[in-house]
């Protein structure tokens, strides 16, 4: 989610407000602290960053790997 944000120059309160759930708990799931969001917030956090939801899915072991390649 962080390179997601990043890639759209928002903050994550931004972030937050584009997905529709508060920005602690956005930050929570950008640090991968709190883990499994329901449905209905997947699918919030992937229309925020016009994805799918499977795409959202997909898109966290890539993002995973590129940060520990850095």
């Amino acid at each position: 989610m962080r390179e997601l944000r990043l890639q759209r120059g928002w903050t994550q309160e931004k972030a937050a407000e584009m997905c529709g759930i508060g920005q602690k708990l956005y930050q929570l799931y950008e640090l991968g602290i709190k883990n499994n969001p329901g449905l209905k917030t997947l699918d919030k956090i992937a229309r925020a960053f016009d994805l799918d939801v499977s795409e959202l899915l997909a898109s966290r072991p890539s993002t995973k790997r590129k940060a520990t390649q850095d």
